[in-house]
């Protein structure tokens, strides 16, 4: 909603602290426990998001002066550079590569878990496209982009409360099971070793 300019907002250093405990610190004992649980891809989203948000979080740190440190001691100069919004857009271009790699996965689970993994994956693209137009000066291109990549980013938002939802309903054993798109149905069973698996192949 920040990204999309909701209510004239502007800059993400106001709401910092969601970078480093809003969700990094649930995510970091999920990933915790999915690990002991053996979960291991449940494991992996949780630590792949959870290093992403602290990541990121930490380019919006101005204590930090990394902008500062892009424009010669001006952080303003430094914010607009076509350096340092080059290596946002690779660093962003990178994350759609892995969050893409996920949702690959995720067409054999549901089609909501499909939805967040593709919607994010666009929707990093998309914002790696707008720090590349920061970089050469197309600042209108680069606010369209903008706002584009945070809709994206905000149907992932809406997605991930609905799973939300469905997953607290099964546990509290409502009656009431809203639909996910079940796709597991269309694929064999995942629930095999790996190595018994390399086993079929040699035979």
């Amino acid at each position: 909603m920040v990204l999309m300019g909701w209510g004239g907002a502007s800059g993400l250093q106001a709401v910092v602290g969601i970078f480093f405990f809003t969700g990094p610190v649930l995510l970091l004992l999920s990933t915790i426990f999915l690990w002991i649980q053996a979960q291991f891809f449940p494991m992996m989203v949780c630590g792949l998001f959870c290093v992403f948000w602290l990541s990121f979080g930490v380019l919006q740190l101005p204590t930090l002066g990394l902008a500062a440190s892009y424009g010669g001691g001006d952080a303003a100069a430094g914010a607009v550079s076509k350096e340092m919004n080059a290596v946002i857009a690779l660093y962003l271009l990178v994350w759609g590569f892995a969050l893409g790699t996920f949702w690959l996965f995720t067409i054999r689970i549901n089609l909501v878990f499909a939805g967040i993994f593709g919607f994010v994956t666009v929707g990093a693209w998309i914002l790696s496209g707008a720090y590349w137009a920061l970089s050469n000066g197309h600042f209108q291109k680069a606010l369209r982009l903008q706002k584009a990549g945070a809709a994206m980013l905000f149907i992932v938002g809406l997605l991930g409360w609905y799973m939300l939802f469905v997953i607290m309903a099964a546990e509290m054993r409502w009656r009431v099971c809203p639909p996910v798109g079940d796709l597991s149905r269309y694929w064999g069973s995942t629930d095999v070793e790996i190595a018994a698996l390399e086993g079929e192949k040699r035979e």
